[in-house]
Parts: structure tokens; C-alpha cells; sequence
């Protein structure tokens, strides 16, 4: 069984920022500028843009691919049913798909997602993100239809985080702050960007798999408000800060993003861009050979397989 505890064993924090590519050093792309993320600017040496490339020990940055091979502009349902799976669900489709998982994706995560991967290395998994009452009453209603985070979680049997996870400082919700959460019918009160990525780091610190899905920054890409835009970025840079600053050394963050947005405020579109894979933590190094959003979830469980042949682990990484 993996210990979620032992120092000899990987553990991962996969912190999702959705609509974020690597775009070009052009005045419209507003993750161009260093002084709108002053900590990952100075961490990776670069903005977040296209020509981005770190690799070090414990530090590895570099764009990969969201287009997987199929013609049109990449979406979130595919994106993330990709990056949870390791499946290319776009290619399964036959087409990039927008919004929420259907009948056949959801198959491919209820059968294959991160999270039944973990559990059945007898690892522990868990999603970070806060949920309410009225999100489950809208499902219900079908109002809404699930997220793929939610269904990766939903499929895995696993508790959702309530109100009351939320009190006991071990749950965030999805804007980082929490300011949107009364809107959602949840009577959080908000908490700071360093609040919260003290939080994602103990939970990271406790699990073997912790997932995070921040869908604030594709909001700002949509809304194309330069103002707003900035906002987001600080506040995402500000809570990542945090989490670095409290990660347990046996944690890696893994920072990714399904499709481009963000970087370019000319369009209400997605991109064609390539996304950022950013890895802080023991197990950087293991990502150097990840070209697209395929690989990502091959990378940790291979970590976790070889959790007790740490020699083979070293060679293969």
C-alpha cells in the first residue's frame, strides 16, 4: 500500500488553471508582462510565454502541446478528460468538445481517470475544490451537467469538499478566494490567495494525488479585460507563491492547463497556443519527456509505480 506519509514516497499536487496558454511577447498577451507574476517570473526566469524553457532538479517549465492531433480550436471537455486520463479524448471523439463530459467521456474517466488509478495502487486521492448543496440540486434539475474534475471525483466514489471542509480550512473554492462563493449559494467568507495555498499544501501533504481546478483564469480570458486580466494573474501567482513556500518535500506541484485563452485578450476564443507545464518539487525531472497533454498522468502513475525501486525510478526519469 502507498503511504501518503512515508518521506520515501511521490505525492503530487496537480493544480489545474483552465484557459491558459503560452502565447508570443505581444502588448494583447497579458501574461507577457514579468510584473503581473512577479513570483513565477523570477522562479522561471521568463514570463509565462511561449519561449519558456527551465530544467533543473527540482524545477522544470516548458509549453506543450493541447492541440492533440485534431483539427480545430482545443476545448475543456476533451482538454481535461486528456490530462485526468492520459487517453487522448479528443482523438476518442473525433473532435476537440466544449464544456462538459458526455456519455462516452465520461466512461473514459469513470474507467480511467487519475484518481482510479491511485486508489488502485491503494494511494489516496482527493479534490481539493469546494462544493455546495445548490450545485447538486442544479445537477439534479439538469440545470447544469457535471464537470470533468467533478466526474473524476464522482466516478472514484470519493467525498466531496462542503461548507464544512471549507471551515476547517481544508477546502478552496474554484475562484482561489472564495469571493465568488455566495453567488453559488455558499456562505463562505472569502480567504486570501496565501490562505489558500497554504491549504492546497496540506492537503497535498496528506494525499498521495491532490487535484485543484482553478476555472478563474478562462473567465478572464473570455471577459477580454485587461484590468481583470491582471487581477487574475496576481492572484494566481500570489496563491502558487504560497503553495511553493508550504510544499512538503515530498510533493510535487504540477501546473498545467487544458487550452489557450488568457494570453491573447484579441479574441473571446480559445487558441491554438501551447499550454505550460511547470513542475516544483522531487519529481520535476521524471516530466522532461512530456510533449502534450497525454502524458502527464502516465508521468505520475509511473512515479508511483515505482515508488519502492527508487534506482529504477532515477534511471527512467
Amino acid at each position: 500500500m502507498l503511504s501518503s506519509t512515508s518521506r520515501d514516497h511521490p505525492q503530487f499536487i496537480l493544480l489545474f488553471l483552465d484557459g491558459v496558454g503560452l502565447g508570443d511577447r505581444h502588448p494583447d498577451n497579458p501574461l507577457a508582462n514579468p510584473g503581473h507574476a512577479p513570483f513565477l517570473s523570477h522562479l522561471l526566469g521568463s514570463p509565462l510565454v511561449s519561449d519558456l524553457r527551465v530544467e533543473q532538479s527540482t524545477l522544470l517549465a516548458k509549453p506543450i502541446d493541447a492541440r492533440l492531433g485534431v483539427p480545430g480550436l482545443p476545448q475543456s471537455a476533451t482538454g481535461q478528460t486528456t490530462l485526468y486520463t492520459g487517453i487522448n479524448a479528443a482523438q476518442f471523439r473525433g473532435c476537440h468538445q466544449s464544456g462538459f463530459a458526455n456519455g462516452s467521456l465520461r466512461q473514459l474517466i469513470a474507467n480511467h481517470s487519475l484518481f482510479q488509478q491511485v486508489i488502485a495502487l491503494g494511494g489516496r486521492a482527493t479534490l481539493a475544490n469546494l462544493y455546495s448543496p445548490a450545485y447538486f440540486e442544479a445537477i439534479a434539475q439538469r440545470r447544469i451537467r457535471y464537470a470533468v474534475g467533478t466526474l473524476v471525483n464522482l466516478t472514484a466514489q470519493l467525498p466531496f469538499r462542503m461548507q464544512s471542509e471549507y471551515e476547517q480550512g481544508q477546502a478552496i473554492f474554484w475562484d482561489i478566494t472564495g469571493e465568488l462563493a455566495h453567488a453559488r449559494g455558499i456562505a463562505a467568507p472569502p480567504i486570501t490567495p496565501s490562505v489558500a495555498g497554504r491549504r492546497l499544501a496540506s492537503l497535498g501533504a496528506r494525499h498521495t494525488l491532490t487535484l485543484f481546478e482553478c476555472f478563474l483564469t478562462d473567465y478572464a480570458g473570455h471577459r477580454q479585460h485587461w484590468e481583470n486580466a491582471i487581477a487574475v494573474i496576481q492572484r494566481v501567482n500570489q496563491f502558487v507563491e504560497s503553495v511553493v513556500e508550504n510544499l512538503s518535500p515530498t510533493v510535487t506541484l504540477v501546473i498545467t492547463s487544458d487550452h489557450g485563452n488568457l494570453e491573447d485578450l484579441t479574441t473571446k476564443r480559445h487558441t491554438f497556443n501551447p499550454v505550460p507545464l511547470i513542475e516544483i518539487g522531487p519529481h520535476a525531472r521524471c516530466f522532461r519527456g512530456v510533449k502534450d497533454l497525454t502524458e502527464i498522468a502516465a508521468v505520475m502513475m509511473k512515479a508511483l509505480k515505482y515508488r519502492d525501486q527508487p534506482n529504477i525510478l532515477q534511471i527512467s526519469c
